[in-house]
């Protein structure tokens, strides 16, 4: 699994939040801003969806887990509380973050693996104060599913780590041996 780590600015968006499930919550969400956007003639402005997932399946119960569908759109548009459509900006910080090629079904088994296992394993931390994110760099509605990229992204934090105990000198006396050591000088 290829990841690589990106820092993502702060994007404003509209969405669309539902609750329930994530793939049944993720779907009503998806097929009420597509059906606001087409109703307000903007699909050529939507620069690239996202979709947020705000609770731990494992920890939440299904039927209160939060999912956003979001899109950045080129021009500014106002929200619609009457049809179900919000703004907000959309956090940003580090992601840890793996592009998807295909279907969008094993995304959510793929997102866990990131989680559970390749991001510890990395000396990072999950940051549980944004939400795991997907970022649909095509639209599905004229993307064949095989060629529908996605990526995948977990909020992480670096772990921090204390200097050995034996260190009491400036950081520099116990960091330069360090690199020098790691890079092959001496």
């Amino acid at each position: 699994m290829r990841v690589a780590y990106r820092h993502i600015r702060p994007i404003a968006v509209v969405y669309a939040r539902s609750t329930g499930a994530y793939q049944a919550a993720a779907n009503d969400a998806w097929e009420r801003l597509n059906a606001w956007v087409n109703a307000h003639y903007v699909r050529r402005q939507v620069k690239r969806g996202f979709g947020l997932f705000h609770d731990n399946p494992r920890t939440t119960s299904p039927e209160l887990l939060r999912y956003d569908a979001c899109i950045e759109l080129a021009t500014a548009v106002d929200a619609d509380p009457e049809a179900g459509i919000g703004r907000q900006t959309l956090s940003g910080g580090t992601y840890a973050v793996h592009v998807h090629v295909g279907a969008y079904e094993r995304m959510g088994e793929l997102l866990s693996q990131l989680h559970r296992e390749w991001v510890p394993k990395q000396g990072l931390a999950v940051d549980y104060d944004r939400p795991f994110m997907t970022i649909h760099l095509n639209d599905p509605q004229m993307t064949r599913e095989v060629h529908r990229r996605t990526e995948l992204c977990i909020p992480v934090l670096p772990l921090r780590t204390a200097l050995p105990a034996e260190t009491t000198g400036e950081l520099e006396d116990f960091a330069l041996p360090q690199l020098r050591r790691v890079v092959g000088l001496k």
